[in-house]
């Protein structure tokens, strides 16, 4: 069974209404900061994600590592890489290590705008698909 057919899957299991849910739950959990105790894993990473990411649509990369502590900018490293965003996690480690320093030559918001497009749709795909993967996590099963 490939991807998309994984992501069908849960689609028919879980109609979209409640991926939905879920993605709204975990950006308010990531808004707040921390999400409840026995918070499914899958739900939990994606908060993590969200709030720098939301942040960084707030005001671009530079703007989300400025707002948003050390310990959350690894955690929402670690959930992009738990999404399957090694690209997005390496971009943000790079704005932290050479971008506040000056060191970078193009702009960070530009190779964002390339990963993830306007709107963020390889975002939402990334989350379908390891929702579809790991249904458990997310409390879908």
């Amino acid at each position: 069974m490939d991807e998309v057919d994984e992501v069908e899957e849960v689609w028919t299991h879980a109609e979209l209404d409640d991926l939905n849910i879920i993605w709204n739950h975990a950006a308010d959990y990531g808004a707040d900061g921390e999400a409840p105790d026995g918070t499914p894993p899958g739900i939990v990473q994606l908060s993590y994600l969200l709030r720098v990411y939301n942040s960084v649509m707030g005001g671009g990369l530079g703007f989300a590592v400025e707002v948003n502590e050390p310990f959350r900018l690894r955690r929402a490293m670690d959930a992009m890489r738990y999404f399957g965003l090694a690209e997005l996690a390496e971009l943000l480690t790079d704005v932290i290590e050479h971008d506040l320093d000056g060191d970078r030559a193009d702009s960070p918001d530009d190779d964002l705008e390339t990963l993830l497009g306007p709107r963020g749709e390889p975002l939402a795909t990334a989350f379908r698909a390891r929702a579809a993967d790991s249904p458990a996590d997310f409390g879908l099963e």
